[in-house]
């Protein structure tokens, strides 16, 4: 009788612990998809495709067009109401701080602004991308969205300008950060 109260014990303490270690394991895939959702590594015009020619002007009243692009320059499309663009904003603001001077660095708030929250979200995350990027308020159909083929958010590309010709897609996604100017050490 002791064995059975022993094995009974037992079994119910290796139930709790399978227990305990699934709902770990699924918190830990829940905040992981968290963190890697930022970036999608399509959604827009492919590596190697030209971008779209595109008139419009900066937050700051300075008129901007897709030959106004460096070679290298980073274009990063983030969209009121997306959880992953929120997410993601804070790291982009500090990785985008370390390129300033070296790169250039453009920043696409896109909203359709219908709502206060959504003029309100589009306003905040001007001023956080501001201080690092020439930022870009726009509408989903809006010329620079439209020029990238922009269709998820967040999403980033690097263009290349090399040899003076237009502007095309180097890398996008996660790998847009990374992409060097062709002819770049």
């Amino acid at each position: 009788m002791v064995y059975l109260a022993v094995a009974l014990v037992a079994v119910a303490a290796l139930c709790t612990l399978d227990l305990m270690l699934t709902l770990a394991v699924l918190r830990r895939l829940r905040d992981r998809r968290r963190y890697d959702a930022p970036a999608v590594d399509s959604g827009g015009i492919p590596v190697g495709a030209a971008v779209g020619s595109f008139t419009t002007r900066c937050t700051d009243g300075t008129p901007i067009t897709e030959g106004d692009l460096t070679d290298g320059a980073l274009v990063a499309f983030f969209t009121t109401g997306c959880a992953p663009c929120r997410t993601e904003l804070p790291a982009f603001v500090e990785e985008a701080r370390a390129l300033v001077g070296r790169r250039q660095v453009i920043a696409v708030v896109v909203s359709p602004g219908g709502t206060p929250d959504e003029t309100a979200e589009s306003v905040s995350m001007t001023r956080h991308l501001a201080p690092v990027a020439r930022v870009l308020a726009e509408t989903p159909d809006g010329p620079c969205t439209s020029a990238f083929g922009v269709t998820a958010f967040p999403s980033r590309f690097a263009v290349s300008t090399e040899g003076g010709t237009a502007p095309t897609v180097l890398a996008v996604g996660k790998a847009a950060l990374g992409a060097s100017p062709v002819g770049a050490p």
